[in-house]
C-alpha cells in the first residue's frame, strides 16, 4: 500500500484477528504515514480511527534504489508468500519488479474502469501495453462489476478474477448513526433546520471531479417543487467560494449548510440526520461513500460516472442512478424519493441490506477462495499457504 487509510485499516485488522491466514502489509510511503496530505484537499486527513494499529505493517526504506531493492528481497524474489496483492499498475517501481519476478504468485487489486471518454489512440495504446503488464499476475481483484468489465476487455478470463471490494466498516458506521438519527431533530436544530425537513446530503471534495455545482443545480430545481427542504454539504477545497457565490446566485444560501470538512468519526453524524445521500461526482472509478450511506440507511442518488452506483445502487429499490451532467434528472430522483417518505425510509433498509452484502467478511472469503486457487495452480508448494502481503500503491 501506499499508506495507510480508514478504508482498509479496519480490514486489515479484521483480517489479523479472525481470517485464516496471515497478513503483512508494506506502506511504500515511510515518511508521512500519519500525515499524508491528499493533494485535492490540500491536507492530511488525519484519520480519526486506527489504522495502522492491530494487524503487522513494515514501512519501506526511503529513496527508489533502496525501496526497489528491499521490496525485490522482501516480495518478488522468491516464493516467501502464499500470494503478493499489488493494488493497481501506476506506480513504476513495483511495475518494474513484477516484471521480473518468476517465482512469486502475483496479484493485483485494482478500480480501473473504461466508462470515461478519452482519445481512441491514447485507449489503443494503453490497452496494448496493460496486455503485456498484466500476463505476470497470475490473479485479478476487482472492486467491483465495471473493472472486471475492464479486464475482460484486456484478455483477463473470468476464472482469474477474485473480487475484492471496496467495503466500509458497517457496523461501526450504522452504529453510530443509528445513535445520531435519535438525535436528529435537535441536530437539526442546532443548524437552523426545522423538524420534518427533507435533507438532502452531499459528502465530496470540493474539486471539479467531484462535480459540486451539478448537485447545487439539481437541488436548486428540486427545491422549486419542495420548499421544505435543505441540503447539508460536508466537505472542502479550492471550490467552496464559487460553491457559496452559486448558492446565493441562486437565492438558496438560507435553504444549504456548509459544514465543512469531517473525521471519519463524525461523518455518521451527517448521515444519521439526513433523508438521501448524493454523489454526483464526474469521475469517480469506485466512491466509496456511497457504502458509508448505505450502511447508515440512506437511499442513494448517484451519477452513472460513480462506479459504485453500478453495482450498489439497484434502480427504484435502493436510489435511483442518473445521467451524469444532467441536472433535471437528479432533481427528478430526489422527487421521487421526497413524494413518498415512507417509501423512502424502506429505501434506506433496503441500503443498509446491501451495504453489508459488500463487508469485509465477504472480502476474507474472498482471499482465502484467492489463496486456495494459488495452492492448487502451485502443486510444488504445500497447500498451506504463508503469509499475504499487500505492497503496493493504487
Amino acid at each position: 500500500m501506499s499508506d495507510p487509510s480508514n478504508l482498509d485499516g479496519p480490514l486489515f485488522s479484521k483480517i489479523a484477528a479472525s481470517a485464516p491466514f496471515d497478513l503483512t502489509v508494506y506502506y511504500l510511503q515511510t515518511d508521512q504515514i500519519a500525515q499524508k496530505v491528499d493533494p485535492e484537499l490540500g491536507f492530511s486527513p488525519n484519520w480519526d480511527i486506527p489504522v495502522v494499529s492491530g494487524y503487522r505493517s513494515i514501512l519501506c526504506p526511503r529513496g527508489f534504489i533502496r525501496r526497489m531493492h528491499f521490496l525485490w528481497r522482501e516480495c518478488f524474489a522468491a516464493s516467501k508468500y502464499g500470494l503478493v496483492i499489488v493494488p493497481g499498475y501506476n506506480r513504476l517501481d513495483v511495475a518494474l519488479l513484477a516484471q521480473f519476478s518468476r517465482r512469486q504468485p502475483l496479484g493485483m487489486r485494482l478500480d480501473t474502469v473504461s466508462i470515461y471518454p478519452e482519445p481512441p489512440w491514447k485507449r489503443r495504446l494503453k490497452r496494448m501495453v496493460l496486455k503485456q503488464v498484466l500476463r505476470r499476475y497470475a490473479v485479478f481483484h476487482p472492486v467491483g462489476s465495471l473493472t472486471e468489465r475492464f479486464l475482460r476487455e484486456l484478455g483477463v478470463s473470468s476464472a482469474q478474477m477474485f473480487r475484492f471490494p471496496y467495503a466500509a466498516d458497517n457496523g461501526y458506521l450504522s452504529a453510530r448513526a443509528e445513535r445520531f438519527r435519535k438525535e436528529k431533530d435537535g441536530l437539526l436544530a442546532a443548524l437552523g433546520i426545522q423538524a420534518g425537513t427533507f435533507v438532502v446530503l452531499g459528502v465530496l471534495k470540493f474539486v471539479p471531479r467531484e462535480n459540486p455545482m451539478e448537485l447545487l443545480r439539481g437541488f436548486c430545481s428540486f427545491r422549486k417543487k419542495f420548499p421544505d427542504s435543505a441540503l447539508i454539504l460536508v466537505g472542502t477545497g479550492p471550490l467552496e467560494g464559487e460553491i457559496r457565490e452559486c448558492l446565493a446566485t441562486m437565492r438558496l444560501s438560507e435553504a444549504a449548510r456548509l459544514v465543512g470538512y469531517a473525521r471519519y468519526s463524525e461523518l455518521p453524524k451527517w448521515y444519521g440526520i439526513s433523508n438521501v445521500f448524493v454523489h454526483p461526482a464526474a469521475r469517480e472509478p469506485w466512491g466509496v461513500s456511497v457504502n458509508e450511506a448505505m450502511a447508515c440507511g440512506l437511499p442513494v442518488v448517484a451519477s452513472d460516472t460513480v462506479g459504485s452506483s453500478h453495482d450498489l445502487v439497484i434502480e427504484g429499490l435502493n436510489g435511483y442512478r442518473y445521467p451524469s451532467g444532467d441536472s433535471e434528472a437528479l432533481a427528478n430522483c430526489l422527487e421521487r424519493i421526497a413524494s413518498r417518505p415512507e417509501q423512502g425510509r424502506e429505501m434506506g433498509q433496503c441500503s443498509e441490506r446491501i451495504a453489508h452484502r459488500w463487508s469485509h467478511e465477504g472480502s476474507i472469503a474472498s482471499l482465502s477462495a484467492i489463496l486456495h486457487k494459488i495452492a492448487g495452480m502451485s502443486s510444488d508448494r504445500p497447500s498451506k499457504r504463508g503469509p499475504t502481503p499487500f505492497t503496493a500503491s493504487s
